[in-house]
C-alpha cells in the first residue's frame, strides 16, 4: 500500500518498509516541481508501527509536518541533514 498527496506545492509519496516480524516503518519523498525539473528528498522515521496502513497514514502526516516546519528534528533530509526549508527546499546549504 503506498500513497501519494498534494499538500501545498509539494507531492508526499509514501511507502512504508516492511521490517522483520510484519512491522513497518514509514519512509516518504517530497517532491516539488520549478520551471520543469522535479526535485525530491526522502525522509523516514524510526517509529515502527504494527500495519502498513498505519505506517502509510503516519508516513502522510509526517510530510505534512516537515513541510510545515514542525518536526525540527526530522524535519532535516535523512541523508543529507540539510533542515527543510518550504520556500527552498531542495536547494543545497
Amino acid at each position: 500500500m503506498s500513497k501519494q498527496v498534494t499538500y501545498r506545492e509539494y507531492t508526499i509519496s509514501s511507502v512504508p518498509v516492511r521490517l522483520e516480524g510484519n512491522e513497518w516503518k514509514p519512509e516518504i519523498e517530497i517532491s516539488s516541481q520549478r520551471d520543469g525539473i522535479v526535485t525530491s528528498c526522502p525522509y523516514t522515521d524510526e517509529t515502527i508501527y504494527p500495519t502498513e496502513e498505519a505506517a502509510d497514514t503516519h508516513g502522510i502526516q509526517l510530510g505534512q509536518e516537515i513541510v510545515d516546519g514542525k518536526t525540527p528534528v526530522l524535519s532535516v533530509n535523512y541523508d543529507e541533514r540539510v533542515p527543510f526549508d518550504s520556500k527552498s527546499p531542495f536547494e543545497r546549504m
